[in-house]
């Protein structure tokens, strides 16, 4: 289902003039044969997959009343159209561009975690310089005090010397490997702030994606994700992927047993996509308003039993 921005509208009935309901002659039309008509191909919906989500669609009220209420016919004059037009492609586009997002994060996301790796690498790298650069001061303390003492007294004989020589040759090998782990450190810092401003300047280009999506997208929008007509049709527009598509379908087939929206959020009769459960099953609400249109009282029973298996 879409987890977006947007909260999708499903349409009421189709009527001259507009929308709207009207319950004070509604009789339910069960079982209502019907067909398969306009299959647009740019849903890239095949026939079957077509007919599996209406079956499923279907089965929602089916299970749940325990009643026959829908049967596929070839010719069945009563169709279900699947109509591709500007609120899909405005879906679609959303769906690209939503994904280009996700991509420009998940890139902010490989930075970040490359960033903290570099970060920690030069943090250790620098408590083991600082420990060796002071283990070089105070060596290189320790000699020149040395040599300082030896100077004082006339200088040294020969195996002072060559001791001394030796004890020198030593510190500049440890001032060369601080001079080297210096210019590593330096190098890291180099690579720390370079990556640094790469991740800074793709977090400028998300945000700057995520304004124009809310720009384009993010206003509470409510379009017609489907309709189901008098005239004996249900057309499908726009649903965002297979799920969605099964609750658009399982409201409008409500419509055609004449059902009216009811108050729950997450019934299938609610006027708005959005918290129907993934698993999705009738309330409470849905199996009342059934009942009030397509059943009278003796039948209540029967389906008061499917109501435990399937809202409790």
């Amino acid at each position: 289902m879409r987890s977006g921005f947007i909260v999708s509208l499903i349409a009421t009935l189709l009527f001259t003039g507009g929308y709207f309901y009207y319950v004070a002659e509604a009789v339910c039309p069960a079982p209502l044969a019907y067909s398969i008509g306009q299959l647009d191909e740019e849903f890239g919906l095949s026939f079957d997959e077509a007919k599996l989500a209406i079956a499923e669609a279907e089965s929602v009220w089916e299970d749940a009343t325990g009643q026959n209420l829908f049967t596929y016919e070839t010719d069945a004059p009563f169709t279900i159209n699947f109509i591709y037009d500007e609120r899909q492609a405005v879906a679609d586009a959303e769906d690209t561009f939503k994904a280009q997002l996700d991509q420009t994060q998940s890139a902010s996301d490989a930075i970040n975690e490359a960033y903290e790796t570099l970060v920690t690498e030069y943090n250790k790298l620098q408590i083991e310089y600082s420990k060796q650069a002071k283990r070089y001061e105070t060596n290189l303390a320790a000699y020149n005090a040395q040599v300082g003492s030896l100077n004082a007294q006339g200088g040294a004989d020969e195996s002072e010397y060559a001791v001394l020589q030796e004890r020198k040759e030593e510190l500049d090998a440890e001032r060369v490997q601080l001079n080297a782990r210096s210019e590593e450190l330096n190098a890291l810092v180099v690579e720390i702030n370079d990556i640094s401003e790469r991740g800074n300047k793709i977090v400028e280009t998300y945000n700057r994606g995520v304004e124009e999506y809310n720009d384009t997208f993010g206003e509470k929008r409510e379009f017609t994700q489907g309709t189901y007509s008098t005239d004996g049709r249900i057309d499908i527009f726009a649903f965002s992927d297979s799920q969605e598509l099964r609750i658009v379908l399982a409201h409008e087939l409500g419509h055609a047993l004449s059902l009216d929206h009811v108050a729950n959020e997450s019934s299938v009769m609610y006027f708005l996509i959005g918290d129907q459960p993934e698993e999705l099953v009738v309330s409470e609400e849905d199996i009342a308003e059934f009942v009030r249109v397509c059943s009278n009282r003796s039948v209540w029973d029967t389906i008061q039993l499917s109501i435990n298996n399937f809202i409790l």
